[in-house]
């Protein structure tokens, strides 16, 4: 299992069938089909979010379009979302396998937030949030906000960079450009470029919200930052559904129980990871994602 090869292509399938599932499927069979959608005020705030989730057709083709662009080897073929190991990487997430990055980092960005959410730490998050109104029960808040809506706004985002990169590879072709100072400007535009737009969308469409602007965009600049450095999508994915989760649970949980069991997750996911990756619990050398 721990050393479980998965194709470049099969993984970008199975992480799009992913994201549809438990952002849209789940949510709306569980709980919210049966709630809101006979309401037009909630079904339209549903609509809004789940119309992100078309930004998945746009990085699909662009995601192909390099898995197919052969010429393009120079500059790898790497767009954040599923080329864990392409260029441009960072060498030390090569180590790792998409199922162990993965675990990793739902282990780090829930503990993370538990940890602050706890200790009234940036309480209020760093992304913004959406809840229903009080008329729904708090799985189905929990629901919305910590799954509908961070995988629409990060399929946005996702397919901001794959422009962004596109755009600085066509250049790069172009003018002949070196292969360092090709990854030092796509880090370098990507970050910026996710920066602004975090800024913009959390100015548009959080306009109630307390949350400084320049935090949202420090974070979202992060999130494009780890994205194109470890080419797997899922990780800002992860920092953004805890994030919301993490608020969310706060609010509307108080619970010991919960929270105690809430601890027993992490630390179960934390057993997992120390029992299938003992011995290379940093990876494998050899590895390539």
């Amino acid at each position: 299992m721990r050393d479980i090869k998965i194709p470049k292509l099969v993984g970008f399938l199975f992480l799009i069938a992913f994201i549809i599932t438990f952002g849209v499927l789940i949510p709306y069979s569980l709980v919210l089909g049966k709630a809101g959608l006979g309401e037009p005020e909630i079904a339209d705030q549903l609509s809004f979010y789940v119309n992100l989730y078309y930004f998945v057709i746009g990085i699909a083709v662009i995601y192909l379009g390099f898995y197919l662009w052969r010429k393009n080897n120079k500059y790898g073929e790497s767009i954040g979302f599923f080329s864990i190991g392409e260029k441009p990487s960072l060498s030390f997430f090569k180590r790792f396998t998409a199922v162990q990055l993965a675990l990793y980092g739902a282990i780090f960005s829930s503990s993370l937030f538990l940890i602050a959410n706890s200790l009234k730490v940036f309480e209020d998050g760093f992304f913004g949030l959406k809840v229903l109104p009080q008329q729904f029960s708090p799985l189905d808040s929990l629901l919305f906000s910590a799954f509908i809506l961070p995988a629409g706004e990060n399929l946005m985002a996702g397919f901001s960079i794959a422009v962004i990169v596109l755009l600085m590879t066509l250049i790069a072709i172009y003018t002949k450009m070196r292969e360092r100072d090709y990854r030092i400007y796509v880090y370098s535009v990507v970050t910026i470029g996710l920066a602004i737009l975090g800024y913009i969308w959390h100015k548009t469409v959080y306009t109630g919200s307390d949350i400084a602007g320049f935090v949202t965009a420090i974070f979202w600049g992060l999130g494009g930052f780890i994205s194109i450095a470890s080419g797997y999508w899922i990780l800002f994915w992860e920092f953004h559904l805890f994030n919301n989760f993490f608020i969310d649970f706060g609010r509307l949980y108080s619970s010991d129980v919960v929270f105690g069991a809430t601890i027993g997750i992490i630390l179960s996911l934390c057993a997992i990871a120390f029992i299938v990756y003992k011995g290379r619990l940093l990876g494998k050398k050899s590895s390539e994602g």
